[in-house]
């Protein structure tokens, strides 16, 4: 007998990454790769196995895995197996130097790491040989994806991924070892030293704040999708990811962002979203006649990361009948604390910033000198509450202490205003950080290759406008009687870090511009980036060769 009068019983909302894929049906798509759509029913067989398999092999709650792979269907099968297992998942971006590798592994004490050995002409397998035992002295396992058979390590168990998702005569255990409060996430966050911290996100949190996202930005609406051009291996890469699975719609992924795919790729599969830097699109529109070349295309969500392109952009996007929205976020926040209201005017929503994507979550505005609140409409550091933050840095209480303030908000480095609806409007961040690629990269690192070289005493970096887009510019002050080998210096910063992070050029000066201050002299950075931009036009190529 049936009690029709009985309401269906409520799902409840997950709370491990995992569960996300819990009620999917097997043939429905989940996401969409080079080599065609994987269903959940897959993704779900893949992951359990490889979950079981790598238990075998050691790991266990709470250890950190490395994940080493671009956006392709396996990164989405090792971070689900790993929150199966309870176990941490560390992202490095493919383009990453030895140096880079080597301090993450070591600070995060990564126990396994996941890799294509042939992924670029096997510079992840070199990158991997290259990095010092010293620094990955956890490490017990590689497992590769691929046909290698070679040994990338001695002394360090391999195995391939294919054989570890491999289906199994016998019955394999059911992993679900992972808990709501286990750290699945621990990301590197650039600031202004060479010592990125380590931000960790739990399962609980991961899973809350993608539920958020996908109702704010319109995901959870019948019919939609999401392309994926920015790596998971950063914020807002691995938010826009999760918050796409968790609102059970296809994802569609780049291997790498390349605009003419981009454009094909939102016409063929009919996109109905897409988020990333500005800049992305910029280049996507420049490929496209005008008019409303992608139909389907209900918003791209953008983070100001161009400012040259704040007045450009919004009439550009217009003319193409795509609809704006900026978000703005952090990694401390998984990317996508706020978002720009769809029915804002075009004013707002082509800036920075947004409401808060969490009901729970709150906003305010401090003066950073004097430490009083503002009123709406000023200018200060923004400060952010929601539940959703990191849990801390990892192995850094007295990072993790300053980053809160006694009442739980969030700092966040950026200055920006409040509106009386409790959003707010992003205005730049407070620290000299560039932005190159969609990344956030800290000056000091590029620099302290730089240093090491004979003869240069002194060297700054800037993000200047190149010809083949935002780049880093340095500025070096050699000993008198020394000359400075640009080809040597770039070689450096080749071998060490990645191929963003490499200036497109290196500029000898006699000395850096300064201005004197309180706390001694402070070199203006403003003069030296409209040096850069100046001598990477065409027309300065003999303003430098002087210099």
């Amino acid at each position: 007998m049936t009690d029709h009068g009985m309401a269906p019983p409520t799902r409840l909302p997950p709370t491990r990454l995992f569960d996300m894929l819990n009620g999917a049906p097997d043939g429905a798509t989940m996401l969409v790769g080079a080599d065609g759509p994987v269903t959940y029913g897959r993704m779900r067989a893949e992951s359990a196995r490889l979950a079981a398999r790598l238990k075998d092999l050691g790991l266990t709650r709470g250890d950190r895995l490395a994940l080493w792979l671009p956006n392709i269907p396996e990164w989405l099968v090792v971070a689900l197996a790993c929150s199966r297992l309870g176990v941490a998942v560390v992202p490095l971006n493919v383009r990453l130097g030895s140096h880079e590798v080597g301090f993450l592994m070591s600070r995060a004490g990564c126990r396994a790491v996941v890799l294509n050995p042939a992924y670029r002409n096997g510079a992840c397998a070199e990158v991997l040989r290259s990095v010092d035992p010293a620094e990955r002295p956890a490490l017990e396992l590689v497992v590769t994806l691929g046909d290698t058979g070679d040994t990338l390590l001695d002394g360090v168990r391999q195995a391939r991924f294919a054989e570890l998702i491999a289906e199994s005569p016998e019955p394999l255990p059911d992993i679900a070892d992972g808990r709501p409060e286990d750290v699945s996430l621990i990301l590197a966050t650039s600031g202004t030293t060479s010592a990125p911290k380590l931000v960790q996100h739990t399962q609980g949190r991961n899973t809350r704040h993608a539920g958020e996202a996908a109702a704010a930005v319109g995901l959870s609406e019948p019919g939609t999708s999401l392309l994926l051009g920015i790596p998971m291996c950063g914020a807002f890469g691995y938010t826009l990811a999760i918050t796409t699975i968790r609102a059970r719609r296809p994802l569609v992924l780049m291997e790498s962002f390349v605009p003419e795919e981009a454009a094909r790729l939102l016409v063929e599969h009919a996109i109905t979203h897409m988020l990333g830097t500005d800049d992305m699109l910029d280049k996507i529109l420049s490929v496209v006649p005008e008019g409303k070349p992608f139909p389907a295309l209900r918003m791209f969500g953008h983070a100001n990361f161009t400012p040259a392109l704040t007045t450009i952009l919004p009439p550009k996007a217009e003319a193409h009948g795509v609809l704006l929205r900026g978000f703005f976020g952090m990694t401390e926040t998984l990317a996508m604390f706020a978002a720009q209201p769809a029915d804002a005017p075009l004013e707002r929503r082509s800036q920075g910033g947004g409401r808060p994507v969490c009901p729970d979550a709150s906003l305010r505005v401090r003066d950073p000198d004097s430490g009083a609140l503002l009123p709406d409409g000023e200018i200060g550091e923004v400060e952010v509450l929601t539940p959703n933050a990191m849990i801390g840095y990892l192995d850094n209480p007295t990072a993790t202490a300053e980053a809160f303030t006694e009442d739980g908000y969030l700092r966040t480095g950026d200055y920006g205003y409040r509106l009386a609806d409790g959003g707010m409007i992003f205005v730049s961040r407070i620290k000299d950080v560039l932005r190159i690629a969609g990344y956030l990269v800290s000056p000091t690192e590029i620099e302290e290759v730089i240093l090491d070289l004979p003869g240069v005493t002194v060297c700054q970096t800037v993000a200047a406008s190149c010809p083949a887009g935002v780049r880093p510019i340095a500025f070096v002050v050699m000993e008198p009687g020394r000359t400075l080998d640009e080809a040597a210096a770039l070689a450096a910063c080749r071998a060490q870090l990645a191929v963003y992070k490499v200036p497109a050029r290196v500029f000898a000066i006699e000395a850096m511009p300064v201005t004197d201050g309180p706390n001694g002299a402070k070199v203006k950075k403003n003069v030296l980036r409209d040096m850069a931009t100046a001598w990477m036009n065409p027309a300065g190529e003999a303003a430098a060769a002087s210099a």
